[in-house]
């Protein structure tokens, strides 16, 4: 911390107020202001007291100040922040909140096929630069709760002008970053979770330091935009309800999603398996294009589902690696005892370099390869949320 504080005065010199107004086009004549008044960079009051820290399945959870928080952030240590979620990491917890069953086989192709037809990169490129223009979007600050209510404003303009009945609505928390959750609604009880995290972070400066975040998870976002996008385009209207979620909080232990993942699992919400999407934008072009599947933290039979997924309806395969501890928000639905899987930009977690820093930038991501992602989402949506299993 002491670190950090030196750092604040010459950073502050750099800041100037502006605005940035992006493109037109069906999600135009918006603006997303960078907050950068001197009140909007002070932290919130989440971390006023100590918080409980958990950076181990098998390790036993720690009260940390938000000094040694910032610590395990720079040192790349994953956690998860449990202070409000104790019971979901309970010994009872292991067992499944609900055990729902997956399709066996795809048989929405004819339909996925038709609505993969509409899919573009076009809306990429539109929302994510007035949305890393936020000077950044952390969590507890005033930045992180005004570019949560654009990009809600995003969401509802689609939903605006959909044909089928979809909701959208924000989760607060205790933190100042809601989380937006856009719901189509479906016949049954179940729901389907597909989701990404629109929060980002500075490792240095997590209140105050540049972090535009395009590909943690601004990628992740528009990923999952675009998805929802097509999918209201085709009237899609599901057997089961299809919610899409963006989580505030994720880089400050799973926040977000541990609080929506513990309301549904305490309402006795019957899901049927989430989808998440972290980080989908990068890839080293000496390695091999392939949508990393993470292997731990999730269940065998989504994992399963979503290679078939990925062979049916994208051009790459599916190659699974460990993400760890704390990696991002499947792990909060896996500790409330649902299905839950996490699909990344390539099975190599660190190879972007940028991230948590003002270079992670639109110019380093790759559309083509983020449409890939989409297309996973629209499948999985497709076949999940109408499988009759």
């Amino acid at each position: 911390m002491r670190v950090v504080l030196v750092a604040l005065a010459a950073l502050a010199a750099s800041v100037s107020a502006h605005q940035h107004v992006f493109a037109s086009g069906p999600l135009a004549h918006h603006q997303a202001a960078d907050a950068r008044t001197s009140s909007e960079f002070q932290p919130g009051s989440l971390y006023a007291g100590q918080r409980l820290i958990k950076v181990g399945e098998h390790v036993s959870a720690r009260w940390m100040s938000i000094d040694a928080i910032m610590t395990l952030r720079q040192a790349g240590v994953g956690f998860m922040d449990i202070t409000d979620t104790q019971d979901l990491h309970a010994p009872s917890s292991s067992l499944a909140a609900y055990e729902s069953r997956l399709p066996s086989q795809l048989t929405q192709g004819a339909a996925v096929n038709k609505t993969l037809e509409l899919v573009s990169s076009d809306l990429y490129g539109l929302v994510l630069e007035p949305f890393t223009a936020f000077h950044n979007r952390y969590y507890d600050s005033d930045n992180g709760r005004k570019s949560s209510e654009w990009l809600q404003q995003q969401v509802q303009l689609l939903a605006d002008d959909a044909a089928v009945n979809v909701t959208v609505s924000q989760v607060q928390h205790r933190f100042k970053q809601p989380s937006v959750v856009a719901r189509i609604e479906g016949q049954t009880d179940e729901t389907v979770v597909i989701s990404a995290h629109q929060d980002s972070v500075n490792m240095w400066l997590p209140w105050f330091g540049r972090a535009s975040g395009a590909d943690d998870d601004g990628s992740g976002t528009v990923t999952i935009l675009e998805a929802l996008r097509v999918l209201l385009a085709r009237d899609f209207a599901p057997r089961h309800a299809v919610e899409f979620h963006w989580y505030a909080g994720e880089e400050g232990g799973l926040l977000g999603s541990q609080d929506i993942a513990k309301q549904y699992r305490d309402a006795q919400r019957k899901v049927k398996a989430n989808m998440h999407f972290d980080m989908t934008g990068f890839w080293l072009r000496d390695s091999p294009e392939v949508i990393g599947l993470v292997a731990d933290r999730t269940d065998a039979a989504t994992r399963s589902l979503v290679t078939q997924l990925a062979a049916a309806y994208t051009r790459l395969e599916t190659r699974e690696f460990q993400c760890g501890y704390g990696c991002s928000d499947h792990a909060s639905w896996n500790a409330a005892g649902y299905r839950s899987a996490m699909a990344f930009e390539s099975d190599k977690l660190e190879a972007n370099t940028h991230i948590h820093t003002p270079e992670d930038k639109v110019a380093t991501l790759d559309f083509n390869h983020m449409l890939e992602f989409t297309k996973l989402a629209v499948g999985f949506a497709y076949e999940v949320g109408n499988s009759k299993e």
